[in-house]
């Protein structure tokens, strides 16, 4: 693998609207040594027309629907980068936060990640029935990939994202890496811009709540396997304190 050399993966369904100004946040990064792997997962609209377009600066993977874990799986097995950064199609990332969370990384080689706060932007096309569960333009702390920088190594620890949830794939997989001791700083710097727009596939909320018991259900299973009894009330995914206690917050500046 080339040293400092980001692997930026993004998994890509139906996302015609927002794709362009995805890549241009993130080819206007200033670290330049990245590779960009955007998977389409099956899109039925101009989606893969339009990675196509910005080609040779990405390469382009084309495969039937599976779900965005299974397309994130497929860009990390492509990734030759020593780090790893995702985001999604529909977001984007402010200038600088590439170099600035590589720098992180390089000063402190006990850490596995490094994450950033995300910013929540509603566009126009958000229903009023839409659930809007962040205020727009707060900075807060969340489990989000596209949010952190990885170093390509702690997915071999943790394992690939579960391919069987299509919407908490993310809070599994970050639990995982909890249970296993990864080590992380939570940056006190915005690091995504998360797009709520209606059609964001966290919107299908019953078939969400049932992947969260999932998730849980799964926790629980492999807490059992460890110490050999049920666990204490797991910590709520959507307090910032609970959430990121285990890993370390930088300081104040």
């Amino acid at each position: 693998m080339d040293a400092s050399l980001i692997s930026i993966v993004i998994p890509v369904y139906n996302a015609a609207a927002f794709l362009a100004e995805t890549l241009e946040s993130v080819f206007a990064q200033d670290h330049r040594a990245i590779e960009v792997i955007l998977v389409d997962d099956g899109s039925t609209d101009r989606s893969l027309a339009i990675a196509r377009g910005w080609a040779p600066s990405l390469r382009v993977l084309h495969q039937a629907n599976a779900g965005p874990a299974a397309a994130r799986n497929r860009g990390i097995e492509m990734a030759r980068g020593d780090y790893l950064a995702f985001i999604d199609a529909d977001d984007r990332w402010p200038p600088g936060r590439l170099a600035r969370q590589l720098a992180l990384l390089e000063k402190r080689p006990e850490l596995d990640m490094v994450m950033g706060l995300v910013e929540v932007e509603y566009t126009g096309q958000v229903p009023q029935s839409a659930a809007r569960f962040r205020a727009a333009g707060a900075h807060i702390a969340l489990f989000s990939f596209g949010a952190g920088l990885f170093r390509r190594h702690l997915f071999d620890r943790v394992g690939p994202l579960s391919e069987g949830l299509r919407n908490t794939e993310d809070a599994d997989w970050f639990m995982r890496a909890r249970e296993i001791g990864a080590s992380w700083l939570l940056e006190n710097d915005l690091a995504l811009i998360y797009r709520r727009h209606g059609a964001n596939m966290t919107e299908h909320l019953p078939l969400a709540k049932s992947e969260v018991f999932r998730v849980l259900a799964r926790a629980t299973a492999r807490h059992r396997a460890r110490i050999g009894t049920a666990p204490p009330m797991l910590d709520r995914l959507s307090d910032r304190r609970a959430a990121f206690s285990g890993g370390e917050k930088e300081k104040d500046r």
